[in-house]
């Protein structure tokens, strides 16, 4: 993008890090001045970062922190005006509950095209009917998949949870009980949850697999009903009891004797799905670090000592896998194996980070509590060092073992900005980070107030940007929230009509070349929308301007 000045379409918190970003500029100082009056707030110098992602020059300044409209000028090059305000975001995340109430299946009064899959379902290994009608719909597509929707709920209840906002009247209450009165209906007798409902992909008739999904797919769901359970307590208690009773059964399920050992193969790969084949493992230092985050939003839901307990072993577990040794030689210290072996490097861990920076919050003085500590400061050095390595501070979401092909050489370990997974059975599957970095930027928050390093807040904030417009493409990947977005992916070889515009959807973001180098948004995952990352960037968002 030459000749332009890139940076955050909606605008920056006052005690936020600010950064933009120049690939070609006329000159190497800048200056920062007040739209109402023309006054110069500040001058800088930018700092020329050539080596991945581009070659670009970056300008701080993050040290005016008054609020204001703001012109950014280098030579003849000017910005757009950069709003800098304590409420910046709030109405970002006014306009993401509205993709939740456009995307509700089944007889309601918003859903996008209601009323929809009345018969949702048939169980596709006996065909006996079951209700399970209601929830959302995932992606740019009809299908409700249990390894990403239930995600939703935990984007909605930390919605409520952290900023309580005043313009809520009742709306996200409302959408937790729309979701639930799908994944309620998802829990088998054993307490088991039953896969998804996918097919066939048109309007009616579609079936039920009662097959256990993935664990992810679990765990994320009793985190989902564990934080709405807080959420509801004092606003609807009968529906607060229904959310932690589910957790409760499901945690019993995936703990005990029943649980599934095998690896993840779903009966059925949709269209484009072939990838699922082999791409979530049954026992790993993902799940493992799921588990932990489930026991601790367990944890706080019910008080209850037990689940605290849980907790610790669980992060002791987790730490057992993690590569160890010296981050200044070996970027993939903080990386963790997948297994007990310690051969093959884990790809991504969303919750396990998150689950231990929380509990050294809980239990500060555990015996156990400078082993979790290291492991934190381990992760959080990883992601810094590595988002120095672009002028966008990206941070890279993806590792595996070193070998060749893998990715960016780091140490024991090669690293890539962009997923690209090739399934054994041939199936591949390209998606952006978005979700990945907003989980990153939610754990560096948690690595900042456990350490007070200032750097950890300003590489939360740089993920923000990417999302919202400081990227190569100076697109907002979120519909209806700053400016140029790509054209949403458009699916009618499935079904018709296709997902329309949605404002507050949310893609999964610009992909990578097989040079792992952003490449231009087409109609294909960069362009679509996608619960999981919608949800992810309304609890970062609601998190960053909380105050908590």
């Amino acid at each position: 993008m030459k000749s332009r000045i890139l940076v955050n379409h909606v605008g920056l918190l006052p005690q936020a890090a600010k950064h933009f970003v120049i690939c070609d500029p006329p000159e190497q100082t800048f200056t920062i001045i007040r739209v109402w009056n023309g006054e110069v707030v500040y001058r800088g110098e930018l700092r020329h970062v050539n080596a991945e992602l581009g070659d670009a020059w970056v300008g701080d300044f993050s040290s005016l922190q008054s609020d204001g409209s703001f012109l950014l000028h280098c030579g003849n090059l000017v910005s757009r005006p950069v709003l800098v305000h304590k409420e910046v975001y709030d109405t970002a995340l006014r306009v993401l509950l509205n993709y939740f109430q456009t995307q509700r299946c089944g007889d309601s009064l918003t859903g996008w095209n209601a009323p929809c899959h009345l018969d949702d379902a048939r169980r596709a290994d006996t065909g006996e009917h079951l209700d399970v009608v209601g929830g959302w719909h995932q992606s740019g597509d009809l299908r409700k998949w249990m390894f990403g929707t239930p995600l939703g709920l935990s984007g909605l209840s930390q919605l409520g949870l952290l900023r309580n906002p005043r313009w809520d009247q009742g709306q996200i209450a409302d959408e937790l009980r729309w979701g639930n009165s799908y994944f309620h209906k998802m829990i088998r007798p054993d307490g088991g949850l039953m896969d998804h409902v996918v097919v066939p992909t048109g309007w009616s008739g579609r079936e039920v697999y009662p097959n256990d999904p993935p664990p992810y797919a679990t765990y994320l769901t009793i985190i989902g009903q564990a934080l709405a359970a807080r959420y509801l307590a004092d606003r609807d208690p009968a529906h607060s009891r229904k959310c932690l009773d589910a957790a409760r059964r499901i945690w019993a399920y995936i703990t005990g004797p029943s649980a599934p050992s095998g690896p993840y193969k779903p009966p059925i790969l949709p269209l484009y799905h072939d990838w699922l084949q082999g791409f979530f493992n049954t026992h790993c230092a993902p799940n493992c670090g799921d588990a932990l985050y489930a026991a601790i939003k367990l944890f706080e839901a019910t008080e209850e000592a037990s689940f605290l307990e849980q907790a610790c072993s669980l992060a002791n577990d987790l730490v057992e896998l993690q590569v160890g040794g010296d981050i200044e030689t070996d970027l993939a210290a903080a990386c963790f194996y997948v297994s007990p072996d310690r051969k093959a490097l884990a790809a991504s861990t969303m919750f396990g980070p998150l689950g231990l920076a929380e509990l050294l919050m809980l239990q500060p003085n555990h015996p156990d509590a400078p082993r979790w500590k290291r492991a934190v400061e381990l992760i959080a050095e990883q992601k810094c060092r590595l988002a120095e390595r672009n002028p966008w501070g990206l941070i890279p979401s993806y590792w595996r073992a070193n070998t060749p092909g893998a990715g960016r050489p780091a140490g024991t370990g090669c690293y890539r900005y962009f997923l690209c997974y090739r399934s054994p059975n041939g199936g591949e599957i390209k998606v952006g980070p978005n979700g990945d970095i907003s989980t990153a930027a939610l754990f560096l928050l948690r690595a900042h107030r456990l350490t007070g390093e200032a750097r950890y807040l300003a590489a939360a904030q740089r993920q923000l940007d990417w999302i919202l417009g400081c990227n190569p493409f100076d697109a907002s990947t979120v519909e209806g929230v700053g400016l140029n977005q790509p054209l949403r992916y458009i699916n009618d070889d499935e079904f018709f009509p296709p997902t329309p515009q949605i404002p507050g959807a949310v893609t999964t973001g610009i992909m990578g070349d097989d040079n792992d180098n952003p490449e231009p948004f087409g109609n294909n995952c960069s362009a679509e929308y996608d619960m999981p990352v919608v949800a992810s960037l309304m609890w970062l968002l609601s998190e960053m301007t909380s105050g908590k």
